[in-house]
C-alpha cells in the first residue's frame, strides 16, 4: 500500500537512483515494495570541511578549496590545476589508513577517512571514473549558516548531522553484491564559500548528472489519497536543482528509509504509482476541481502541481517554454541558480552568461531557443499587462509549476516550414513562414456559472457562427472542444441521433430570440451533452470532454479569457468558430489575424492546430486546436517581436 511515501534525497550514480528518506522503515525488505512508510522530513546535510569534524581549521578547509595550488588528482598523471576550469570533488568513507592512492586529501572522522578526489571534468570522462551523485534539499538553517560563510551555534550538530548521513548512504551503497564507489554531494564537493570555484561548477551540473552512474501499491481507499497528497507534499519537489537533477539523471532506483536499497523498484521518486492512484480518483468526479477540493488543494500539493517531471526526465531537454513552468516556481539560493539550471535543461547547448543582468540573460536563453528551430518562447503566456492574473493571491500560485504560463507540454513534431525561419538578432525580430487562417471577426464572451452553462453558450456560438449542417456544427465543436470531430460523429451516429439533431439544429438557427441552447425542455443541452458523450468518460480518458474543457484546457486558454471566436477566412470568406486562449482584451483581440504555424505539434495540442493571433507585430494569442476548416490553404511571411515574458515572481524581478 502507497502510504505516506515521502522522497527526501535522490542518490544518482550512472545507472541507479535511491530516494532516501530518514525515518525507520519498520519490517520492510529489498524484496518487499508494498511499503508503509511514516511521513518524513528533509535530509539535514552540510558541508563537512566548514565544521570541526576535520584535522585543519575552519580558516584552513577554506584555504583548502580557495588556494590554486589544487590539482587534478586523475591517476596522478593530469596534476594541473582548476583555475578557468570546474573542480569535480567526490569522496570515499573508509577505515582509517586506507588506501589513498591518487586522493587529493584525507580527512579524519569518527566514521572513518573521508579520502577526497578532485578531478576535471573531461578526466572525469575520460577515466571513466564511476561515482554517485546526490540530490537533495537544504535543510533551511543549514543553509543559513553557510550563506554566512562562519562558525554558528548550530555548526556543530550540522557536521555531526552530514557525517552520519553521508555515511550512512555510503554504507547503504556498499551492500553485498555491490561495491560502494565514490560520492559526489555538493556540501561536501562543491566549495559554497568560494565564488570563483562555485560559478565553474554550476554550468556543468546537467553534465555532472548525466554522466554519473547512478542517481541514487491496491485498492482504492482514503489512505492511498492520503499517500499520494504525503508524497506530493515532500520538500524534494521544492528545490530547483533537485528538479533539474531529477530530470538529467539517467536509470533511477530507490534508497529508501533505513537505507535499504531496492534494486528491482523502477520507479523515479514513487511518480508513476502517485499519479497512477490520482488518475483512478479522478475517474471517480465529474471534473477534478470537486477532487482538488476535497484534498484540500493549496494548502496540499496535488500530483499535477509537481509539474511533468516525468516526462522532462525521459526528454532530458525540452522546450523553453517547458522547462520555464517545471522550474520557475522551484526555489533556489540565487536568482542566477534558475538560469544554470534552465540552460542544463532546455534544448540549446549549455553556455555561460555574459552578464548577471537576469532579465536580459533569461530573454537570452529564449533568444538562443528560437535560433534551434523551437518556437515555444513565441507561444508561452506573455506579461498579460492590465489584465495579468499571475502573482499573489492567483489559484495557481501554491503550486510548483507554472501551468498558466504553459501546460502544452514537449513538442511532438517539428514546424514544416521551420527551415525558411530568419532571425534579427539587432531587432529582435523573428520572421516565420506561417498560414493565414484569417481575421478575428466575432468575440464570444464565455457564459460564466457551471460547466453546463458554459457549454450551452459555446454550443450556441459555434451554431451561429459555423451554421445548421450537423456535420459543421460538429466539425465546429472539434475547433472549440477537446475530442476529435470524428470521433463524435461516431458516436452520434451509432446511437442513431443524427436526424435528431440535424432537426433541433434548424429549429435553434432559425430562432434568433434564443440567445443560448436551452438549460430546460426536451432538446436541452444535457441531452445534447450526453448524445455527444462530453458529459461521460470516453474509453481511455480519465475526464469527460466537458471536465477537461473546463480543468487543464480551460487553463491552456488562460481562463478567463478564453473565448469562442469566428475567424473569417480571407480565401473563402466565410466565418468559422475557433476557441482562442488571448492575451489581450476583447476589444485588441478583434481584428487580430490568425496564422497556422503547419506541422507544429505539442503534446497537448492537435496536428495542425497550433496557430498564434497577432495585432501587428505582436502575438495577443494562441490556438491549439486551429484545424483547417476549410481548403484554403494561403502560405504568407510574418515578422513578429519577442513576448514580453512574465519573468519568475518569486525572484521579485518583474
Amino acid at each position: 500500500m502507497l502510504a505516506n511515501l515521502t522522497p527526501v534525497a535522490v542518490v544518482k550514480s550512472q545507472d541507479i537512483t535511491y530516494i532516501v528518506s530518514e525515518n525507520s522503515l519498520k519490517g520492510a525488505r529489498a524484496s518487499k515494495y508494498s511499503l508503509d512508510l511514516e511521513k518524513i522530513e528533509s535530509i539535514y546535510l552540510v558541508n563537512v570541511f566548514s565544521h570541526q569534524h576535520h584535522r585543519k581549521s575552519g580558516r584552513d578547509c577554506k584555504i583548502l578549496y580557495a588556494g590554486q595550488w589544487l590539482r587534478c588528482s586523475k591517476d596522478l598523471i593530469c596534476q594541473k590545476s582548476f583555475k578557468g576550469s570546474p573542480l569535480i570533488r567526490t569522496f570515499r568513507i573508509e577505515q582509517a589508513g586506507s588506501r589513498r592512492q591518487g586522493s587529493s586529501a584525507v580527512v579524519s572522522t569518527s566514521r572513518g577517512d573521508i579520502i577526497l578526489f578532485d578531478r576535471h571534468m573531461d578526466c572525469v570522462v575520460s577515466s571513466k571514473t564511476l561515482f554517485s551523485a546526490v540530490s537533495h534539499v537544504w535543510d533551511p538553517n543549514i543553509s543559513k549558516a553557510q550563506q554566512q560563510q562562519k562558525a554558528v551555534p548550530e555548526t556543530p550538530e550540522a557536521a555531526r548531522r552530514v557525517l552520519d548521513i553521508s555515511a550512512r548512504i555510503y554504507n547503504g551503497i556498499e551492500r553485498p553484491g555491490y561495491e560502494a564507489r565514490e560520492l559526489w554531494l555538493d556540501y561536501i564537493s562543491v566549495p559554497q564559500w568560494s565564488d570563483v570555484l562555485r560559478s565553474n561548477i554550476l554550468p556543468i551540473m546537467d553534465g555532472l548528472f548525466k554522466c554519473g552512474n547512478e542517481l541514487y501499491k491496491e485498492k482504492r481507499t482514503p489512505e492511498r489519497l492520503s499517500s499520494v497528497i504525503s508524497v506530493c507534499n515532500s520538500k524534494y519537489f521544492k528545490r530547483v536543482w533537485t528538479a533539474m537533477e531529477f530530470i538529467r539523471s539517467e536509470r533511477v532506483r530507490m534508497m529508501i528509509s533505513n537505507y535499504t536499497y531496492l534494486p528491482d523498484l523502477d520507479d523515479p521518486a514513487f511518480l508513476g504509482q502517485v499519479f497512477k492512484a490520482w488518475k483512478e480518483e479522478v475517474r471517480q468526479y465529474e471534473k477534478v476541481h470537486d477532487l482538488e477540493r476535497k484534498v484540500q488543494m493549496g494548502k496540499n500539493q496535488v500530483p499535477w502541481s509537481l509539474g511533468t517531471l516525468r516526462q522532462a526526465k525521459l526528454l532530458k531537454r525540452m522546450n523553453f517554454a517547458m522547462a520555464t513552468a517545471l522550474l520557475c516556481k522551484r526555489g533556489c539560493r540565487d536568482r542566477m541558480d534558475f538560469l544554470h539550471a534552465l540552460r542544463g535543461i532546455v534544448r540549446v547547448r549549455s553556455f555561460k552568461p555574459n552578464s548577471s543582468d537576469f532579465k536580459m540573460e533569461y530573454y537570452r536563453i529564449a533568444w538562443e531557443c528560437l535560433k534551434v528551430g523551437e518556437y515555444s518562447p513565441l507561444l508561452i503566456t506573455p506579461f498579460m499587462g492590465a489584465i495579468e492574473r499571475r502573482g499573489p493571491g492567483h489559484w495557481s500560485e501554491f503550486g510548483y509549476s507554472d501551468v498558466f504560463t504553459w501546460q502544452l507540454g514537449q513538442e511532438v513534431s517539428p514546424p514544416t516550414l521551420g527551415k525558411y525561419t530568419t532571425l534579427d538578432d539587432s531587432e529582435q525580430r523573428v520572421t516565420l513562414h506561417v498560414e493565414e487562417i484569417g481575421t478575428v471577426s466575432i468575440v464570444g464572451r464565455p457564459e460564466k456559472g457551471s460547466m453546463i452553462q458554459a457549454f450551452s453558450s459555446a454550443a450556441k456560438l459555434a451554431l451561429e457562427i459555423d451554421g445548421p449542417d450537423v456535420k459543421d456544427f460538429i466539425t465546429a465543436l472539434g475547433r472549440t472542444h477537446t475530442g476529435s470531430a470524428s470521433t463524435t460523429m461516431e458516436i452520434l451516429e451509432e446511437k442513431n441521433e443524427v436526424n435528431r439533431l440535424q432537426g433541433v439544429l434548424n429549429r435553434l438557427y432559425n430562432s434568433p430570440e434564443v440567445p443560448t441552447w436551452p438549460l430546460d425542455g426536451k432538446d436541452n443541452i444535457k441531452w445534447l451533452a450526453d448524445v455527444l458523450s462530453f458529459s461521460k468518460l470516453r474509453p481511455g480518458d480519465d475526464q469527460t470532454v466537458l471536465g477537461d474543457n473546463a480543468a487543464r484546457f480551460g487553463t491552456i486558454h488562460c481562463r478567463p479569457y478564453d473565448y469562442t471566436v469566428g475567424i473569417t477566412c480571407t480565401g473563402c470568406g466565410r466565418m468559422f468558430a475557433h476557441k482562442v486562449g488571448s492575451f489581450v482584451l476583447p476589444t485588441e483581440l478583434r481584428n487580430a489575424k490568425a496564422y497556422r504555424i503547419p506541422g507544429l505539434k505539442y503534446l497537448c495540442s492537435e496536428k495542425d492546430g497550433l496557430a498564434i493571433l497577432v495585432q501587428g507585430d505582436k502575438i495577443v494569442g494562441r490556438m491549439i486546436w486551429a484545424t483547417p476548416a476549410c481548403s484554403c490553404r494561403k502560405t504568407e511571411v510574418v515578422t513578429l517581436r519577442m513576448p514580453e515574458f512574465c519573468l519568475p515572481s518569486a525572484f521579485s524581478i518583474n
